[in-house]
């Protein structure tokens, strides 16, 4: 993205009320972030109001100049909401941010994405199921996202690690400061072998409020949030709680009915939340297969519209209709398609003609 560009979106993410507008709806009516700037306030009737005030009186567009500067200076990437590499599941949630800053590898968008969160102060039993979690959904092929934050989040990230898998890390800080300053190990090889996300600027010091906002964006990458242990108080019900408003799928595991700790998964599972005992619930439950059989199916799988159709069920089940509109196929041609993987034993049919992957 050039420079000119760029400019524009950070002033945009700088401006008070970002949190009540979505970006989508801007770039829908005006087409591009430098057009938003050029608009009058009838062009900008109907957006929240202190965000256009903000839009409007902005001047100060070297703070953009040197966030971008000082963003480049310390190795991270910025990508905005229109960038190919902005996480096409992010953008489905009402409510995305404007841009990300992205340090380490590149996100695995093609990689099923299951986030684990929990109490920052787990029993050993919390703090086991969190790491063994991680790694299994790791060794299944899985991007496993959660927030960095002491206790489960950690453990659920050093399981997918030492599974040799990818972790994302979505920080309530910028994307270049260390919380839990103790968890400086942990971020290097995050960022090694993973990516740290944040929506904040670079510096950003581990203020409170920015944590519950900084949940979403766990729910809206993911597929579906596993809460391994948390009290009934707890920031991982919000975040179980966005993932349902964002219309993704929540687990629990079950916990000892007079531990403080499990009262909050407990109340989930009693809620409707799926109780699971390990990874495969969470595989079987999004129609996900282990990452060696998705390597078998890459590899007899055809070119052309059988592969189109075959990387559009990546994240799970889709009814034909969606699928036609992601493959640009007819529906005549995806039916004679759908028959035949289905006979080839990699997908099979659900009630409602959809389709989601065996293998």
């Amino acid at each position: 993205m050039d420079e000119k560009r760029l400019k524009y979106w950070l002033a945009l993410s700088m401006l008070r009320g970002t949190e009540r507008v979505n970006p989508g709806s801007l770039l829908e009516r005006f087409g591009s972030p430098e057009k938003v700037f050029s608009a009058g306030p009838e062009a900008l009737e109907g957006f929240h109001a202190p965000f256009v005030k903000s839009l409007l009186s902005f001047k100060d567009w070297d703070r953009a100049e040197r966030e971008a500067e000082l963003a480049l200076k310390k190795g991270a990437r910025i990508v905005p909401y229109d960038d190919p590499a902005y996480p096409s599941a992010l953008k489905m949630t009402y409510d995305p941010p404007f841009l990300l800053y992205m340090m380490g590898c590149e996100y695995r968008e093609e990689a099923p994405a299951i986030a684990i969160v929990g109490t920052r102060h787990p029993s050993q039993y919390g703090s086991a199921m969190a790491e063994t979690l991680g790694r299994d959904l790791a060794y299944s092929g899985v991007n496993v996202v959660s927030g960095m934050a002491r206790g489960c989040d950690t453990s659920g990230h050093k399981g997918a690690l030492k599974a040799g898998g990818f972790t994302t890390a979505v920080l309530g800080t910028g994307v270049d400061v260390v919380y839990p300053p103790e968890s400086k190990k942990l971020y290097a090889e995050i960022i090694e072998k993973g990516v740290a996300v944040s929506e904040y600027l670079m510096g950003t010091p581990p203020q409170p409020y920015n944590f519950p906002r900084r949940n979403r964006i766990i729910s809206g990458l993911s597929l579906g949030v596993a809460v391994v242990e948390a009290p009934l108080r707890s920031g991982s019900l919000m975040t179980a709680r966005l993932s349902l408003e964002y219309g993704r799928e929540v687990f629990a595991f079950p916990g000892q009915v007079n531990s403080p700790k499990s009262s909050g998964t407990n109340k989930l599972i009693k809620d409707g939340a799926m109780l699971i005992e390990g990874a495969k619930d969470i595989i079987e439950a999004l129609g996900l297969a282990p990452a060696e059989e998705r390597e078998e199916a890459e590899a007899i799988v055809s070119e052309g519209d059988e592969k189109l159709l075959y990387d559009a069920l990546a994240k799970g089940a889709l009814h034909i209709d969606s699928l036609c509109d992601k493959t640009g196929l007819s529906a005549a041609r995806a039916s004679t398609l759908l028959l035949d993987m289905e006979l080839k034993g990699m997908i099979e049919q659900k009630p409602g003609k959809s389709f989601l992957r065996r293998i």
